[in-house]
């Protein structure tokens, strides 16, 4: 059976932006701290890694208590930066561990496995002044 080719605004867009850097930047100037942002976005950067390992470590021992707690830590400081889509995946991972159904965890770490990956490779590659 033929089937339509997917519209291009329906496609992925690997070109898209992980982290929203303009509107996080527009959110620290109206609080009048902009000139933090680069500290800010280093510091989450350098505690990602941990924070993602807590998060694994917590799925691999099964403690639905870990991983919604793990998952909530991790989902803060995403959410403040405006790394939307990782926020989005962590904030599953919270509501999984917090329901206690861990049947799901193993496809949705790998998503945030991704989207953790693609935010700090896009951190690391764009310039914070």
């Amino acid at each position: 059976m033929f089937t339509k080719p997917p519209l291009q605004s329906d496609l992925p867009n690997p070109q898209a932006a992980h982290v929203d850097l303009a509107r996080f930047r527009m959110d620290l100037r109206e609080a009048g701290v902009e000139d933090i942002i680069g500290a800010l976005l280093n510091t989450f950067v350098q505690d990602a890694p941990a924070r993602f390992a807590a998060l694994e470590q917590a799925v691999k021992e099964g403690s639905a208590k870990a991983i919604e707690s793990a998952a909530h830590a991790f989902k803060s400081g995403a959410g403040t930066i405006r790394a939307t889509l990782l926020a989005e995946g962590l904030g599953k991972a919270e509501a999984t561990g917090h329901a206690g159904n861990l049947e799901s965890m193993t496809g949705l770490l790998e998503q945030i496995r991704h989207e953790y990956l693609a935010v700090v490779s896009e951190l690391n590659a764009t310039p914070q002044n």
